[in-house]
């Protein structure tokens, strides 16, 4: 009888100890996050805009194209942590460009003047009125104005597709449009040397200069509204 009651109270142990483990509870814990990339954000003052307001029609050459004065604004690029960054130009309306030769190498036609005291820079168009092509302009970052947190520093270029570092005095005037580089880059470097740097904030001047076609080729019956847009987009290094 003794044997008896063992073995039960053996069988009720076991069973009691599996009900236990069917009823525990769990919880998950999980571990997550995300590994961002550095941001980068550029801006320009006066929000981008370039305007020349109102030209007058008597101070534009009938016979040939007209020259308007330079405008510059502020441009600043930040990052939340050092990058090394570069920045390509794309202009839209390139082949509305009037007065320029062709180029067989770079992004953009040669302007048959001169623009920021340089001839022969690459231009992009102002758009068309009545089907005739206004004009054009020029884009630049104008030299000895950058500062690369805070201290003095040289632009350098290069073609995306050569790879090859050159100071950016190499193509003139410090201009985005490039008439000998496909997929022109401009970046920074310390002062003297052809490395890109990391930075957190670099900030200088942006310079546009644009030109009226002779009046000869447009209707100045009605108003005629420059349309020229270029996009600045960052290429991280």
């Amino acid at each position: 009888m003794i044997n008896a009651i063992k073995k039960t109270t053996c069988v009720l142990a076991v069973l009691a100890a599996t009900s236990t483990a069917v009823m525990a509870e769990s919880i998950d814990v999980k571990v997550i996050g995300t590994i961002t990339p550095t941001a980068c954000k550029p801006t320009l003052g006066g929000g981008g805009t370039i305007d020349y307001g109102n030209i007058a029609p008597a101070s534009l050459s009938n016979t040939t194209f007209t020259v308007l004065g330079e405008k510059q604004v502020d441009f600043s690029i930040t990052c939340d942590a050092p990058a090394k960054v570069a920045i390509h130009a794309v202009g839209s309306k390139a082949d509305t460009a009037t007065d320029v030769t062709k180029s067989t190498a770079g992004d953009y036609d040669i302007f048959a003047g001169t623009l920021f005291g340089t001839p022969a820079l690459g231009v992009a168009g102002l758009g068309a009125s009545d089907g005739k092509n206004i004009g054009g302009y020029g884009i630049r970052l104008v030299p000895g104005t950058y500062t690369v947190d805070g201290n003095n520093a040289d632009t350098i270029t290069r073609s995306a597709i050569t790879g090859v570092w050159v100071p950016s005095a190499n193509l003139g005037a410090g201009s985005l449009f490039s008439t000998i580089y496909k997929e022109l880059q401009i970046s920074w470097a310390p002062k003297g040397t052809l490395t890109p740097m990391a930075f957190t904030t670099v900030a200088g001047k942006l310079g546009v200069q644009a030109y009226i076609t002779k009046t000869s080729e447009l209707d100045l019956s009605k108003p005629i509204n420059l349309d020229g847009l270029t996009s600045l987009e960052l290429v991280y290094l």
